[in-house]
């Protein structure tokens, strides 16, 4: 589709991101780093949370082309997912350890006819710049919330010795694993994940296709290069001027800046944060382009 793209960047030792950008929709899944348990499909995937992330975004993106409601996509690649996994771990998904069950976050932008939509779970923001110049961001204030209390929790038990970054992020291994008990439940927050639990959380918000010039989803690997406050945030860039006229280029001239200043800080002190690099992914949709649906 001309104006519109997509990329990904390894950030991690294996690649846990899904983006894809077709027709009129865009969509960013994110897997959640494993805490507990051995791969189950090695061989085909590195981790758990690669498998959850490709296997729903693929079969996600095959039901919005043959036509589906975003609604009815999610519910059957999760479905989907959770009978390949019971099966792979020759259990039933409630009698895993939660930690050992993998989750995801979704950034997934539909153009239709009259509207864009807007649907998200956790920290994969969504961006849309509006025609007036004006910037409309969508994500979950809880889940980063919690990363940044972590972050300042790791500064706080730094003991002052000439600690690496992994011996800094072994200091908050407690919390990371305490926050992540409270994905999908009340006061906690929502996430993709096999048991389908957050799907009717899902954030979702309605623009006015004339009203919007351009949407990006992206995994908050790549936010960090726009975003000016927060963990991790690096403002490489200015999101405003880069979403009016975004190219492939650019975008990896972004994400290029981006590796730089994470690399010149590997122990994590100058931009604090729970890892040196994150996976990058982003899709971009140009509104002056897409097809109406």
């Amino acid at each position: 589709m001309a104006g519109s793209f997509c990329l990904t960047d390894r950030g991690n030792a294996a690649n846990e991101d899904f983006v894809q950008a077709a027709g009129s929709y865009g969509i960013v899944i994110d897997g959640a780093s494993d805490l507990a348990g051995d791969p189950l499909f090695a061989g085909r995937f590195a981790t758990n949370a690669q498998w959850l992330a490709r296997s729903v975004g693929a079969a996600t993106c095959a039901a919005l082309d043959a036509g589906a409601r975003v609604e009815e996509a999610l519910a059957g690649a999760v479905s989907l997912a959770r009978e390949e996994l019971e099966a792979a771990a020759g259990a039933p998904l409630a009698e895993m350890d939660p930690l050992a069950v993998p989750s995801a976050t979704l950034a997934l932008a539909v153009v239709g006819e009259d509207a864009v939509e807007l649907y998200g779970l956790g920290d994969s923001p969504m961006v849309a710049l509006m025609r007036d110049g004006s910037l409309v961001v969508s994500t979950d204030d809880v889940l980063e919330g919690l990363d940044a209390r972590a972050v300042a929790l790791m500064s706080e038990r730094d003991p002052g010795l000439a600690l690496t970054g992994p011996e800094r992020r072994r200091l908050v291994d407690d919390v990371v694993r305490a926050h992540r008990l409270l994905r999908n439940t009340v006061g906690g927050y929502w996430s993709l994940d096999p048991t389908g639990a957050a799907l009717e959380h899902l954030r979702r918000l309605s623009l006015p296709r004339e009203a919007v010039a351009s949407v990006a989803g992206m995994s908050d690997g790549f936010w960090r290069a726009f975003a000016s406050s927060g963990p991790a945030a690096f403002g490489v860039a200015d999101p405003a001027t880069e979403l009016a006229c975004l190219t492939p280029g650019r975008a990896r001239d972004i994400l290029a800046r981006l590796r730089g200043f994470e690399a010149a800080d590997p122990d994590l002190r100058r931009f604090p944060r729970l890892k040196r690099s994150d996976d990058a992914s982003l899709f971009w949709l140009d509104l002056h382009k897409t097809g109406r649906a």
